[in-house]
């Protein structure tokens, strides 16, 4: 492959990646590509997160009742990395969706 025909090449793969609403680690896993090498074409190419694209969220919004009763509320929260998060107490459910989204965004 020539050096024009890869910079057309990753150039199109930059923007799927910011079209297709995934973040660059899930877009990189359908795909099966590193995830490194598309944020070098990415920085190579001079492509940066636009706001957009970090306010999508990618999870559904959480709602969460009063807890009755005697017994403290507990959530537990499955992650896009399939780790699980449980927590047990009061939840302020603005702190709540705050950490969910912090533990959900892309690192870099």
């Amino acid at each position: 492959m020539t050096r024009q025909e890869k910079v057309a090449y990753w150039t199109q793969r930059v923007k799927d990646q910011a079209v297709s609403g995934l973040s660059v680690k899930r877009y990189c896993a359908q795909e099966e590509i590193p995830v490194g090498t598309l944020q070098y074409w990415r920085r190579k190419l001079g492509v940066a997160h636009s706001a957009r694209q970090r306010d999508v969220v990618d999870f559904f919004p959480l709602h969460l009742a009063p807890a009755t009763g005697a017994m403290a509320s507990s959530v537990e929260i499955g992650l896009l990395s399939g780790r699980r998060l449980s927590i047990r107490g009061p939840l302020e459910p603005a702190w709540l969706q705050t950490l969910v989204q912090v533990l959900e965004s892309p690192c870099g």
